[in-house]
């Protein structure tokens, strides 16, 4: 069943609960669906009610229960400042719907823009505000690692069987070079874990991306607030920076950092949030391996168009995030006549088995 067709389905039920069911606010009241939209493990209505109400219904279809649970408490704690939609109400077990709802005013506002001054500092400004919150008011985690030693004991325990993978093919550059990286990350951390490694956790959004930010009247509202709990900000922050890296310039980074750190206090962020980009940039690497690795990744077919295109993309894409990351390490940089030899190690790495032990 495709997405419209699972939308369609389902829109009818969705009008009958909100007119019919017992837990609905809306009952007895004329609702009309204005539109309707698919998120990546949700499906969305805006609906217009006779009392005047204007509101989204979000069913949830992956993970509903949690999910569901943590939108409704961020939005909860966050709405009153002015940093999150108004949730109406959230049904567990909603009569007549296979998964949890949550129902939320409707915020008009245009998408922010990154390149855009004034969105840029209002994101900083409410990102900040989350997370100088009270982390007393906030009563489960965030499912991201909540500081740098959890965040580097999950992502470390993949290191053996990827290392023992790699060098088991035939494929010295790219064993050589993720050697070189794995040494320098061990270096950092034996350093840092120390002194930064269990920093307490605050608020976090948990999924901060300009696509989860309305503009609206000069300041940013949050929404999605699906990964919502205890946890790390300079990690939020690196990854928001790390993933929405080409749709703003190296000064309009530095310039949202700027902003952002004079709306908190916490003197170790901007040295974490340095450190979890160095991580990041490695651990591109190492996930694309990993694909590769767990056979997530189509088998490379010389006949399959398809897949010849695929791979080499997977190709350029490793390639790039392995220079990327032996920049950002200040490692030796690979030289011209090794791109074609890392293309043809990464093409042999599609055929290669992790050996028995």
């Amino acid at each position: 069943m495709t997405g419209a067709d699972r939308m369609s389905g389902w829109t009818q039920a969705v009008l009958d609960y909100l007119t019919g069911s017992a837990g609905s606010r809306f009952r007895n009241q004329e609702v009309t669906i204005t539109d309707h939209w698919q998120g990546r493990d949700n499906l969305l209505w805006r609906v217009k009610c006779g009392d005047g109400a204007d509101a989204v219904v979000k069913m949830f279809t992956d993970a509903g229960q949690a999910r569901s649970r943590r939108q409704f408490d961020g939005q909860t704690q966050f709405a009153a400042a002015g940093l999150a939609p108004e949730p109406l109400w959230y049904d567990r077990y909603p009569h007549g719907l296979p998964r949890q709802i949550l129902v939320y005013r409707w915020i008009d506002g245009e998408a922010v823009t990154l390149a855009d001054r004034f969105h840029r500092l209002a994101h900083a400004d409410a990102v900040a505000r989350v997370h100088s919150s009270d982390r007393d008011e906030v009563q489960r985690f965030s499912p991201h690692p909540f500081n740098l030693l959890t965040f580097w004991q999950i992502w470390q325990a993949g290191e053996g069987p990827l290392r023992e993978w790699v060098s088991a093919a035939p494929a010295p550059l790219l064993t050589e070079q993720l050697s070189m990286l794995w040494s320098a990350a061990h270096r950092l951390m034996g350093a840092a874990l120390p002194l930064l490694g269990e920093t307490p956790p605050s608020p976090v959004h948990g999924d901060l991306s300009a696509e989860n930010a309305l503009f609206h009247r000069g300041q940013v509202l949050l929404v999605d607030w699906e990964f919502f709990g205890l946890g790390d900000p300079a990690q939020e922050i690196a990854r928001f920076l790390f993933y929405e890296g080409e749709d703003w310039s190296d000064g309009g980074k530095n310039e949202w950092r700027d902003s952002h750190r004079a709306g908190t206090s916490d003197p170790s962020l901007p040295e974490r949030i340095d450190l979890y980009l160095r991580l990041l940039n490695f651990q591109a690497v190492t996930f694309l391996l990993e694909g590769i690795r767990q056979g997530t990744v189509p088998a490379l077919a010389d006949t399959d168009a398809d897949g010849a295109l695929f791979h080499s993309f997977l190709i350029g894409a490793l390639t790039a995030a392995l220079r990327r990351s032996l920049a950002m390490w200040e490692l030796s940089p690979l030289g011209e006549g090794d791109f074609q030899l890392l293309s043809d190690e990464i093409s042999c790495l599609s055929k290669t088995e992790l050996p028995e032990r």
